[in-house]
């Protein structure tokens, strides 16, 4: 049976989203049984991309509009960038219909021989280290109860619980949850506040709060919901600075290895203090990001889009006029990669977009060099970028 390339990626699109024809089901048999190397091909595609997710995902996404959007943010703030290629919005859909495919079709529309090699995501994977200095791996879908002297301590649906026990006696004691990278893992902490952990971060905290502040230690990247309590403010201590909340919403990003830390805020109100200059504070509300120069230690306020800070916690990378380096920096930390540039003008490329946190980076991989003129070679878990 002679099926062109085109046809047969609509077939198989519409097979895996359960929603082919009659005919088309005919179709699809007589191509599977042509070849083994068919069958082969088939199998990867539907196994790798959830094509049902991702269509629900995207298929309200107004991609005219966005685009002029991204247009008109870009002659406004970013006149004097250098940009060769502009990844819009449009390459969500892209990757939608042909993301999935693409790393199976050559340029020449021919079914390529091999598949490259997977580069599997993270997962939900963290180490808990109780206040006797016990460590517990945690993994997903793992359930298991564990004590200390102030709280009772449950893992359970990828999340730790801790629970204040009656009537104990105040003791101070500290647990610490880290993530390696491509990690992430979620707690509650026992006054109800919950905390979503990125990959290569740490929290520091009190199995119950005591006196008349609520202290937690970050390093990394977190997501909190705070749990209101007028009468005992929330405190987030990063290395550089302090994150004063009632109860809010916010996202702190304060990795050491890069030069800006920024707390973006939901909802609610949060005040920064500079570590080192106690008597600097900046007020934000939602909707604005506090960018934190380690070098200067200036402090700036900017308006920003808060979905693009906190896509991770649902599953999502999203990117607004990132540069490459920026990308892959994130990318380094969820796929445990190693990435290295030809040249500045490379780290310097733009990219703007959402994308599900896949499990093959391949197909991220591909889309970006099928829409701008990069060169991306994998070997292993090394990663080189070239024009």
């Amino acid at each position: 049976m002679n099926v062109d390339n085109e046809k047969i990626k609509s077939i198989i699109v519409k097979s895996v989203l359960g929603t082919l024809t009659e005919e088309e089901n005919f179709v699809l048999e007589g191509w599977l049984q042509e070849n083994d190397r068919n069958k082969v091909l088939y199998q990867k595609l539907s196994s790798a991309v959830e094509l049902k997710y991702k269509y629900e995902q995207y298929e309200g996404v107004d991609v005219a509009e966005a685009f002029r959007r991204n247009q008109r943010r870009l002659r406004q703030d970013v006149p004097n960038r250098m940009m060769k290629k502009l990844l819009p919005y449009a390459a969500t859909v892209l990757l939608l219909f042909s993301g999935a495919f693409c790393f199976l079709m050559n340029r020449s529309g021919e079914v390529r021989e091999e598949v490259p090699v997977a580069l599997s995501a993270g997962g939900k994977y963290a180490e808990l280290i109780l206040a006797n200095g016990q460590k517990v791996d945690l993994h997903e879908g793992m359930e298991i109860k564990l004590r200390e002297r102030n709280s009772n301590i449950q893992v359970k649906g990828n999340v730790v619980y801790y629970h204040k026990k009656k009537d104990s006696v105040m003791v101070e004691e500290y647990n610490m949850i880290r993530t390696p990278l491509g990690g992430e893992f979620s707690l509650t902490l026992a006054d109800g506040t919950k905390v979503w952990l990125n990959a290569m971060s740490e929290l520091r905290y009190p199995v119950a709060f005591g006196g008349d502040t609520r202290e937690v230690e970050l390093k990394g990247e977190a997501y909190f919901e705070v749990k209101k309590n007028e009468a005992k403010p929330f405190i987030v201590k990063t290395d550089e600075f302090n994150v004063r909340v009632l109860g809010t919403s916010f996202n702190i990003s304060a990795y050491s290895d890069f030069p800006l830390a920024h707390t973006t805020l939901c909802s609610g109100h949060v005040r920064l203090s500079d570590r080192m200059n106690p008597g600097k504070e900046v007020d934000i509300l939602p909707g604005e990001q506090l960018l934190f120069h380690r070098d200067s230690r200036e402090m700036n306020v900017q308006e920003v889009d808060v979905d693009v800070f906190v896509s991770w916690r649902d599953g999502s990378f999203q990117f607004d006029n990132n540069t490459v380096e920026e990308v892959f920096t994130i990318l380094q930390r969820w796929y445990n990669i190693q990435v290295f540039y030809a040249n500045v003008e490379v780290r310097q490329e733009l990219f703007t977009g959402k994308l599900p946190r896949f499990d093959n980076l391949q197909i991220i991989i591909d889309l970006i060099e099928r829409v701008s003129d990069l060169k991306i070679e994998v070997r292993g878990k090394m990663i080189y970028i070239d024009k």
